[in-house]
């Protein structure tokens, strides 16, 4: 009995000493919100309160009918298709993706992908999905940025969802700068032959799930579908971080 309340009583002392560690680091370094920067209380973790609360979220009720779907009606055929957040010029979530992208504020991907993916299970269309598969990026911007942005807001799907992650699936073998102020036509021709399958193992019957930051055009998810549409009996969804409204 005395050896249980000693036991209890350390591990209230190692909480307290821990909790008195942190207050003093974010006291001496704190922690600022990703959207606003302004300063962030013990228990928010990457956006405040408020950011959190006013960061436009699509809310979207229908996955086979919806802006994404809209966007890639007659060039892909999707099952689903879902964003976490809608994206303007100079809104949060422009902020929130440009601080993961070119700021190194990478753990912005799981953030995401936890959240997006809790989201997704309490929305009536959702059923379970097989594989989730990261949109790649060359290994020149990998080696630039020191990490693929989407990975993990896969992984993260991935646990939330109980499903198999998987970036063995595609590569991306040609380099090209960013293609954010191209036209659709232009963006479409210049990353159609940018991605190849790696892989000749079967997927027959499984529901692969394609993931993204940023949805603008469309292009770079449509170039990914040519590829995977290769493998046999294979039904294509699509989630993303984002999509520009």
């Amino acid at each position: 009995m005395i050896q249980k309340h000693n036991n209890a009583l350390k591990t209230t002392l190692k909480d307290f000493n821990f909790m008195l560690f942190k207050g003093l680091i974010d006291l001496l370094f704190p922690q600022i919100c990703m959207s606003c920067e302004s300063a962030l209380h013990t228990r928010e973790d990457l956006l405040c309160t408020k950011c959190r609360f006013d960061i436009p979220t699509c809310d979207w009720k229908d996955a086979q009918d919806n802006l994404i779907t809209d966007r890639l009606k007659g060039r892909v055929h999707l099952a689903y298709a879902d964003a976490l957040l809608y994206f303007e010029k100079g809104n949060k979530t422009q902020k929130l993706i440009h601080q993961l992208k070119y700021k190194q504020q990478k753990q912005i991907s799981r953030y995401l992908g936890l959240w997006h993916g809790e989201n997704l299970k309490q929305k009536a269309w959702f059923q379970n999905f097989d594989v989730i598969i990261p949109v790649p990026i060359h290994a020149r911007r990998r080696r630039q940025r020191g990490y693929n942005q989407v990975e993990d807001y896969a992984k993260a799907l991935s646990q939330v969802l109980n499903c198999e992650y998987n970036d063995n699936i595609l590569y991306r073998h040609h380099y090209s700068r960013t293609q954010v102020f191209k036209n659709r036509i232009s963006r479409t021709e210049v990353i159609e032959h940018n991605f190849k399958l790696k892989t000749n193992q079967s997927f027959d019957g499984k529901h692969l799930v394609l993931v993204d930051d940023l949805i603008t055009t469309g292009a770079t998810a449509e170039a990914c579908f040519i590829q995977l549409s290769k493998l046999k009996n294979v039904k294509l969804s699509l989630l993303t971080m984002a999509v520009a409204a």
